[in-house]
């Protein structure tokens, strides 16, 4: 018994299976509870995604039926393996839709490997996501490119000269008024003038400008032409079949004229041959000269029709008009009239749209509102300095490491470092700023990524180095050269590569976009700002 009780042969593979068993098990719990990790990363991801899309909704109006539908429909697209089949459950608190915030839970039974030898084949796995609507007061990283816009609080037309007539606001960009034309008949087409006036009406500083009781005006003479024809006239009705056209888009407008006898038409320094249609009605094609818009916002063409020896000079206008300008249309419910008749005038204001192509035209000074303007960002101003140089600039750049003069090429090759806030004012460059410096610093900033916008959404790539954050601004004097704007909102644009940078003409889209920021504000009270969403803590 001693001997037995002395021999200790075979305790080491007792010993060594035991261990085993202990490994195996501890084995078996980490690679559970590796998978569970990975699964509960997965439906965070499904879930931040789902919680920002249906704020994004909730941020632009949608019922809370609509945030809940775009909710179901971002987890359903983000539950990728290991999070496939997910589901989101119903009901607050866990899935809920405030005044100013979504909150998203998801759940999945996840599969346990080693676990089932313990009885368990599943573990629910749970996670929480809160987005909330914020409001971004500024931005880091902005190009020196500025964006005029009109937002109009008052619109006026004058008809040959006559005395202004205030436009009705309809909602959505489009005002409009019928109004009596001229009592006279005239051989000549009576020219219309459209402003538009932005709501600047004092300066930051709080002092104002006499010449601005109604906002600073954007002036587009000659947008429109009434013909009320005299009684001997022998043209009847000139008709077009488009009367504004964007430059880059449309390039030919059909002509009609209603005539016994072939008429003969003057367009852009051209004479325009016409063919009959049918008995009295000829009809031409007018080709619109396209290269006006690539240095001009904004062309009229006035249509002379002669027949005869009777002339009639702008009896229709062509406006041919660059995408960024900020009217996209002038139409009249009669452009023929009779003595003491009437007409309907629309003017239609330009609202971007995510994903349109635009192009953009950098440009020195501000004299025209709806340029892309080159932007001296060593001039930022915050509310209540504004004013060029009585008061000091807000950021010294020769702080910045990268800074190198001139300030425009460098801040078109690097991101600039400070924050430029809504409301700032900054002044425009006086020259055009084109020329192969604008390329060298481009291509360098774009390093390589030569994607085309469809090519870069079809990569599903988060950024990329052709995406610029642009300030858009309102024009604050009607002056040109250097020139004051205000930081009024802030937007992604994306470069295509067919951009002429030379000439700095930027082709692109514009983004929904959102950029990381510390420049976040949750009142909307301040003044002006950029409405957001952001994820913050789950409650």
């Amino acid at each position: 018994m001693n001997h037995f009780l002395r021999d200790d042969e075979g305790a080491t593979a007792v010993t060594v299976a035991l261990v085993m068993v202990m490994l195996i098990l501890f084995a078996a719990i980490a690679v559970d509870l590796g998978y569970a990790y990975s699964v509960r990363r997965q439906l965070q991801t499904a879930a931040d995604a789902a919680a920002l899309a249906g704020c994004r909704v909730l941020a632009d109006g949608g019922s809370e039926a609509d945030v809940l539908s775009e909710v179901d429909l971002y987890a359903a697209n983000n539950a990728v393996q290991p999070g496939d089949g997910l589901y989101v459950i119903d009901g607050a608190p866990e899935t809920e839709v405030g005044v100013d915030f979504v909150q998203v839970t998801v759940e999945k039974d996840a599969p346990l490997f080693f676990g089932r030898i313990l009885g368990s084949n599943s573990t629910l796995v749970r996670t929480v996501s809160r987005a909330q609507i914020a409001y971004l007061t500024g931005l880091k990283g902005i190009v020196p490119w500025g964006l005029p816009i009109i937002r109009a609080t008052k619109v006026s037309v004058r008809v040959g000269g006559g005395s202004e007539i205030w436009l009705d606001d309809q909602g959505g960009g489009l005002w409009s008024k019928t109004l009596s034309t001229p009592g006279v008949a005239a051989s000549d087409g009576y020219l219309m003038d459209v402003t538009v006036y932005n709501n600047q009406t004092e300066y930051p500083d709080g002092t104002s400008d006499p010449a601005y009781v109604n906002g600073v005006p954007e002036l587009m003479p000659s947008a429109a032409s009434v013909f009320i024809p005299p009684a001997d006239c022998p043209v009847t009705d000139v008709s077009l079949d488009k009367y504004v056209v964007t430059g880059g888009l449309d390039s030919t407008v059909k002509l009609y004229v209603r005539c016994a006898s072939k008429p003969s038409v003057g367009f852009a320094g051209k004479n325009v041959n016409t063919s009959e249609v049918s008995p009295g009605l000829w009809t031409a094609t007018l080709t619109v000269p396209d290269a006006e818009a690539t240095e001009k916002l904004l062309a009229t063409y006035p249509v002379d029709v002669a027949v005869d020896k009777y002339t009639i000079n702008s009896a229709a206008v062509v406006v041919l008009r660059r995408s960024t300008y900020p009217v996209l249309d002038v139409a009249l419910s009669n452009y023929v009239t009779g003595v003491g008749g009437s007409t309907t005038v629309s003017i239609q204001l330009n609202e971007y749209v995510y994903g349109e192509r635009y192009e953009l035209r950098v440009a020195g000074g501000g004299g025209e509102t709806g340029n892309f303007c080159a932007l001296d960002l060593s001039t930022i101003r915050h509310t209540p300095n504004w004013r060029n140089p009585q008061h000091p600039a807000e950021y010294d750049v020769s702080t910045d490491p990268n800074y190198k003069p001139p300030t425009y090429y460098c801040y078109l090759e690097y991101p600039f470092p400070f924050v430029v806030h809504i409301d700032d004012t900054i002044w425009t460059e006086p020259g055009a700023m084109s020329g192969p410096q604008s390329l060298s610093a481009l291509v360098a900033r774009f390093d390589g990524d030569n994607r085309t916008f469809a090519e870069w959404l079809a990569s599903g790539d988060e950024g990329s180095n052709r995406i610029v954050f642009v300030p858009v601004l309102e024009k604050m004097q009607n002056v040109t050269g250097t020139s004051p704007l205000r930081v009024v909102s802030i937007a992604s644009f994306y470069v295509e590569p067919e951009s002429d940078i030379k000439k700095n003409d930027i082709v692109g889209r514009f983004l929904e976009y959102v950029a990381p920021s510390d420049s976040i504000s949750e009142d909307p009270s301040g003044g002006l700002n950029v409405r957001t969403v952001r994820l913050v803590p789950p409650q």
